[in-house]
């Protein structure tokens, strides 16, 4: 049942916002008993939230998909801890409170094309405006997203890739 005035797309941002977090969650934990320094778990699945926001489009997969990008961030941030080359990062509270701080319109665009995976047309209807103000819209939240998580990242390219 949807109240009159709320945009379900709030809802399904708060979510995903909890995916995030309950992920951060559990890749923090696990590490703490991998890692020989347990404080370091907390930076390590901090970097590896943000190489998941960093590159929304994961959230529209589970399984294998979701959690091998899990695993390849993971892996080689406890290879770096347990080197003891593990970069310095912000902590989980600043990442969260700058994820959180993304616009509304941001945050409506991530839903539509990254979680649910839908297109311009449909980010355009759900927006109220022209496909190419959508295409605009998209490419401004993937911006406001790469500098939302950039405090979290030891690098651009979590992944190593570029």
């Amino acid at each position: 049942m949807t109240v009159t005035g709320v945009n379900p797309l709030d809802a399904e941002w708060d979510e995903w916002v909890e995916r995030v977090r309950l992920t951060y969650q559990a890749v923090e934990y696990t590490c703490a008993h991998r890692l020989t320094d347990a404080r370091l778990a907390g930076p390590v699945a901090v970097q590896v939230a943000a190489g998941l926001v960093a590159r929304p489009a994961v959230f529209r997969y589970w399984g294998l998909p979701y959690s091998g990008r899990i695993a390849r961030l993971a892996e080689a941030r406890i290879a770096e801890a347990d080197a003891g080359t593990l970069a310095a990062v912000c902590d989980w509270a600043v990442l969260r409170t700058r994820i959180a701080g993304l616009s509304r319109v941001h945050r409506h665009a991530l839903v539509v094309t990254c979680v649910r995976g839908e297109d311009d047309p449909a980010l355009a209807a759900a927006l109220g405006c022209d496909e190419d103000g959508a295409a605009t819209v998209r490419a401004e939240m993937l911006a406001a997203v790469a500098e939302a998580v950039r405090p979290g990242l030891a690098t651009a390219d979590p992944d190593g890739t570029t």
